[in-house]
């Protein structure tokens, strides 16, 4: 009955230690005797601490893992375990190896005992009966040490919190600095980005108006001189010899190449500057692109090329600016015929999905390198090394136009196969002109 008192005690410990732990320390108290735990317990209970029993060294090695102590006081003479194996177990551990161990023996008081208790790492040797002020003055040394060094621990900790908090403060410091010294130089170069932009805008401003005024101011001579030299091949004023006929032909065929160079700048200038408006209208086909080859086939003629049209669905309308997409089909079938080295031409149209349309405009010509194709829809760039007259603003003015459109124009090709152009154009863009505000952002595009 005494063994299981002692036992229940040493089981109920933690639970009277986790109301106040970080008050009273533990100290352990091993002895098979339950009457020398009693004694223990009344010679040690004014020191107010937590007595933790234990009436077996099994018992005790049990109490050492579950619990901290300031101390222990340890019977030698023990069944099963005694002091001497219990100690030893316990000083092999990392976390128990410093704990205090303080022998208690009525029996073996021989100096050999007394060396060997020293040598397992006791505090000390006390024989039976002992002083009970001197004991309790012994254990409250280690009590006042235990709570001293758990206090040492705690002032260490929060001195590590309060590190860690100081660089963490520095840290967030330096972060904001950075933040701000960002946020400064972003804002600077915001407003020098603002700057350039406007100028940029100006000059672009400036550009444009230059082109606009230059190309009316030329378009009318430019017209006058095609106007009388068609008048002279015509022989309204007289007949003429074969010399001035070949001059005059070159004359009409360079004022022409003239005029459509004026043509494309004016184009460019009024899509730069967002003036382009868009007159939307039922487009038909393959009506539109039969028109178109009545205009384009004595140009073919001339180099020898032939068209012919694929319609892969039937007959269908899109709602767009008919004019723009005739200006578009205009310079595919255009350059087609030009850079097509007098092969056939063919022309594949097809109605989306979504009810729009999908128009390839296919040569047989020198085709474009890999390098070049990035370069095409450039503005006056002309990547094919040929004698073909052109201003280089006919592709990026196509380009742009299809965007206007809502469309796209891409291109692909292989060098002495040649290249498909293929414009795609939605079913509608709705029931009103497209605002010129709109059209002025599409072009950054």
């Amino acid at each position: 009955m005494m063994d299981d008192r002692a036992t229940s005690v040493a089981t109920n410990a933690p639970a009277r230690t986790s109301a106040r732990t970080n008050a009273r320390a533990n100290i352990l108290l091993v002895d098979d005797r339950a009457e020398n735990l009693l004694a223990l317990e009344a010679i040690l209970e004014p020191l107010g601490q937590v007595l933790v029993r234990a009436n077996s060294g099994s018992e005790a090695l049990k109490q050492v893992l579950i619990l901290d102590f300031a101390a222990i006081l340890l019977d030698v003479q023990m069944p099963g375990m005694n002091g001497f194996e219990v100690a030893e177990i316990i000083k092999s551990r990392e976390r128990s190896r410093t704990i205090p161990i303080i022998f208690l023996s009525a029996i073996n008081k021989e100096e050999a005992y007394v060396f060997k208790g020293y040598s397992m790492g006791a505090v000390d040797y006390v024989f039976k009966p002992f002083n009970p002020d001197v004991l309790r003055s012994k254990v409250a040394v280690f009590v006042d040490l235990f709570v001293k060094q758990r206090e040492l621990q705690r002032q260490a900790e929060l001195l590590r919190n309060a590190e860690k908090r100081e660089l963490e403060l520095e840290h967030r410091t330096s972060l904001l600095e950075t933040e701000a010294r960002s946020a400064a130089k972003l804002s600077q170069m915001n407003d020098e980005l603002h700057r350039r932009q406007v100028a940029l805008e100006q000059a672009m401003g400036a550009r444009n108006r230059f082109y606009a005024s230059m190309s009316h101011e030329l378009r009318t001579p430019i017209n006058a001189v095609i106007g009388y030299s068609t008048l002279l091949l015509d022989n309204i004023y007289g007949p003429l010899n074969v010399r001035q006929k070949e001059g005059l032909q070159r004359t009409l065929k360079a004022a022409r190449h003239l005029l459509e160079l004026v043509n494309d700048v004016l184009d460019l200038s009024k899509i730069e500057a967002g003036k382009i408006e868009l007159s939307l209208q039922p487009v038909m086909f393959p009506a539109l692109i039969e028109d178109l080859f009545v205009t384009v086939r004595p140009m073919a003629d001339e180099y020898g090329s032939t068209l012919s049209l694929d319609m892969e669905s039937e007959s269908f309308t899109i709602v767009s600016d008919p004019r723009r997409v005739r200006q578009i089909l205009l310079n595919l079938l255009s350059n087609a015929i030009k850079f097509g080295e007098g092969k056939p031409i063919r022309v594949v149209c097809k109605q989306t999905d979504d009810k729009g349309v999908q128009l390839e405009v296919i040569d047989q010509g020198v085709g474009i390198a890999p390098d070049d194709m990035p370069r095409i829809f450039e503005e006056f760039v002309q990547v094919t090394e040929s004698k073909q007259p052109g201003t280089g603003l006919g592709l990026p003015i196509s380009r742009r136009l299809a965007q206007l459109l809502d469309g796209s124009l891409t291109a692909c090709s292989t060098p002495g196969v040649g290249s498909t152009f293929r414009l795609t154009l939605p079913a509608s863009l709705g029931d009103d002109a497209v605002p010129t505000a709109e059209l002025a952002a599409a072009t950054v595009a």
